[in-house]
């Protein structure tokens, strides 16, 4: 049977976060975007916990991140705790008079061995699975400066030539001027950006965020990126954009390659670049960019 206990009590028995939206952090900078918040044990197996938001009278992990998940003592949990922890998840839910739990998975890069697990238990005790998404990440750890496809260095070169900078920007003004270049390519692509700059740096204040920001030779901002630094191996890509009518000078292989070598040097395993779909309906030309910039592809799961 599981159990809803108390905040300190939940971290007592879980003192690890696999992913920085289940941080204690991270839920309290986003818990007013919810209604109760939920912190669910086996009564008599501490080994997994689980920590949900309701919303219209449903159950949700994440309730405002790109995903969500379990805590667990150790990677290698015996399967049927997993198989026994979902089966009175659906008890606790009709229960308490829930309509339904959804939960997003992290991509395999942050919990590969009881992601496997999870996905089989789901499936098997008959939850719906949606469409998984589309999720891309490059491995830091096999890149060597060399592309898979040509074009990439040769655009690198090609901003060079045109004398374009990128630096991490830290003063108030500079990350604003990054963000306006964000919010400026979302505008021109009509897509929403769901963040404003005040959001970002209150993220700021439990991890580090950072911003990039490329400039041309005049000293204006025509690309940017901001990544999240909320885990030990793993830097997340959260936006990144450039002028589009600035776009023949490669500012946006420049700036990958920039932030590929940055990392690297930092000694991140991987950077999490994020789905490269909406609600499992594939964004083919995203898919293409990320892949020819080194990424790897795999699938994350709702249930």
């Amino acid at each position: 049977m599981l159990v809803d206990i108390s905040k300190k009590q939940y971290r007592g028995y879980f003192h690890t976060d696999h992913s920085p939206f289940i941080s204690e952090a991270f839920i309290q900078l986003v818990e007013n975007k919810t209604g109760e918040i939920f912190r669910l044990i086996e009564e008599n197996d501490m080994s997994i916990g689980l920590i949900l938001g309701s919303k219209d009278n449903v159950l949700c992990s994440p309730f405002s991140a790109p995903f969500g998940g379990f805590h667990y003592q150790h990677e290698h949990l015996p399967y049927d705790t997993v198989f026994n922890f979902l089966s009175n998840l659906k008890v606790f839910v009709t229960e308490q008079g829930f309509n339904r739990v959804n939960i997003t998975l992290p991509p395999t890069i942050y919990q590969n061995n009881m992601n496997a697990k999870f996905v089989n238990a789901f499936i098997r005790m008959g939850f719906t699975m949606a469409t998984p998404d589309i999720q891309n990440c490059v491995n830091l750890k096999n890149f060597d400066g060399t592309w898979i496809k040509g074009t990439v260095a040769q655009n690198c070169r090609k901003a060079i030539k045109n004398q374009l900078s990128c630096s991490i920007v830290t003063d108030k003004k500079s990350m604003q001027d990054a963000y306006e270049v964000i919010l400026r390519n979302r505008v021109e692509q009509e897509r929403e950006i769901h963040m404003t700059l005040d959001d970002l740096l209150k993220v700021n204040e439990i991890f580090p965020v950072d911003f990039f920001l490329v400039e041309d030779n005049m000293g204006c901002g025509i690309g940017a990126g901001i990544f999240y630094r909320g885990h030990d191996k793993i830097v997340q890509g959260v936006f990144l954009g450039d002028d589009m009518e600035k776009r023949s000078l490669g500012i946006i292989d420049f700036l990958v390659m920039n932030i590929y070598e940055h990392y690297k040097k930092m000694n991140f395993s991987y950077i999490d670049l994020g789905i490269s779909s909406m609600c499992g309906d594939p964004n083919v030309g995203l898919i293409r960019f990320k892949e020819i910039h080194n990424c790897e592809t795999s699938l994350r799961f709702t249930f």
